[in-house]
């Protein structure tokens, strides 16, 4: 095998959790990434919609996995790839606490948090 998930480096990333509502019920989330769906300008949304966005994977703890609950919309979840830098297949491994400053803009995607 010459090619596997971290032989060239993890490729991790940082997005918001823009659907929660996995219709397989296991607890995926359709998470915008930054630098890869969203690009700072007002129409990221437009570019790439949620409907398009891949579905992360959660990881889930070994020792009690059904007590596990997504992430709300909103919050900012960090993970990796577990294709690398085709970036089709994301996993969430923790969320970033933080909060929304100002009431949300459906109409544009990253609503910014202040941690």
């Amino acid at each position: 095998m010459t090619n596997f998930l971290g032989k060239d480096g993890l490729i991790w990333w940082v997005g918001t959790v823009e659907n929660r509502m996995d219709p397989l019920g296991l607890g995926r989330c359709q998470v915008r990434i930054f630098g890869w769906h969203y690009d700072g300008s007002k129409d990221s949304q437009q570019k790439i919609p949620v409907s398009d966005l891949p579905w992360a994977l959660p990881i889930l703890p070994c020792n009690n996995p059904k007590s596990f609950s997504s992430p709300e919309l909103n919050d900012w979840v960090v993970g990796f790839f577990f294709d690398g830098l085709s970036g089709q297949f994301p996993v969430m491994f923790g969320v970033i606490p933080g909060f929304v400053p100002t009431a949300e803009d459906k109409n544009i995607g990253g609503n910014d948090y202040f941690i």
